[in-house]
This record gives C-alpha cells, structure tokens and sequence, in this order.
C-alpha cells in the first residue's frame, strides 16, 4: 500500500491499526497517516550498532532490544502510533503485546539524511511527555549523540562516551556507531 508522505484523512487508532503492515514503516501523528523516513546506509549502521551495544553491554543485555517496534499511546488525545529507531525494555521488563502501549526505558532515533534536528526532537519530546525516561538522538552526519535522562540533555561528540547512570551504567563511546 502506497501512501504519500502524509495523508489528509484523519483516522482513529483503530482503523490505522486495520491498515495492512508495510515497508516503509507508517506512523499515526495527531490523526494524521505519515511515512516514516527511510534509512540510508549511515542510519542503518548506526541503528544497528547501537542495538547490538544494548544486546552486549552487561548493564543491559538481560533486556530486550527492538528494532522499529510499533507502539500506540490510547491515552492521549490523538492516540498516536509511533514507530521508534530502537526501543529497549530493561531486565525484567518482557513485551508480550503486538503494539506496546507501556513506554520503554531507552528510546532511541538516528537522523535520516535529509531529516531535520527539529523533526527528530519534537518525536522525542512526544515519548518523553508519554514516559519515555531516557532517548538518544544519533546523528551520523555530525557523528553525536544528544542525550536526555530524567529531564537532564547534554550532547556527546564521537571522541566521548555516553553513559547512563540510570541504566545500570550502560556506556559506549560514540565512535562504535560510526565508520
């Protein structure tokens, strides 16, 4: 099914969810049907990349990593469908539901060429306000990672290293997600 970039017909929730599974991924925001960004090579490296550290890490590798995982948000008032880069539920913590409506503990984005900081931020602060504790935003283009942890953000330059004292320690240096 072929949809353009974003649709004018306002859907609710469940006729979004009545919509065939395609590639690339759709997104329901504020009503709207929109076309989530398609990766190029440095996006998908990065994205990548970042799962396996989660997956190795030993901080987080008892969670549970997922690619791309469709979550919807009934409560709020336009009861969004998001499809995040990378999502990770810590130790504990098991997705038993097709399309979780339960926050994870790390939300990650990566920039797409062409994709502005601001587009990236503003889907951020959306799962934020739903009760995303913590996110990454990847930039492979600036090779940085911006951080944001219980209401506190700083910015990491590829010679760095991110850690997250909330996530048990969990760190790698930023030049592991690039060439």
């Amino acid at each position: 099914m072929m949809l353009p970039m974003t649709t004018r017909t306002r859907l609710t929730l469940d006729d979004f969810l009545a919509l065939p599974e395609d590639k690339p991924y759709l997104e329901l925001i504020d009503g709207e049907v929109c076309q989530k960004p398609v990766g190029k090579k440095k996006h998908s490296r990065a994205a990548r990349r970042i799962a396996r550290l989660l997956e190795d890490h030993p901080a987080t590798r008892a969670g549970e990593v997922l690619p791309e995982l469709g979550m919807h948000w009934w409560g709020t008032a336009r009861s969004d469908h998001r499809v995040p880069d990378v999502s990770y539920y810590a130790g504990g913590r098991r997705v038993t539901e097709p399309y979780p409506d339960e926050p994870p503990d790390l939300v990650i984005e990566v920039r797409s060429e062409g994709q502005s900081t601001e587009s990236i931020e503003a889907r951020l602060t959306f799962l934020r306000d739903q009760g995303v504790p913590r996110t990454l935003h990847i930039d492979p283009e600036s090779e940085s990672v911006s951080v944001w942890e219980r209401g506190r953000s700083w910015t990491v330059q590829r010679d760095e290293e991110v850690r997250l004292e909330s996530l048990g320690g969990f760190s790698f240096a930023v030049s592991d997600l690039f060439d």
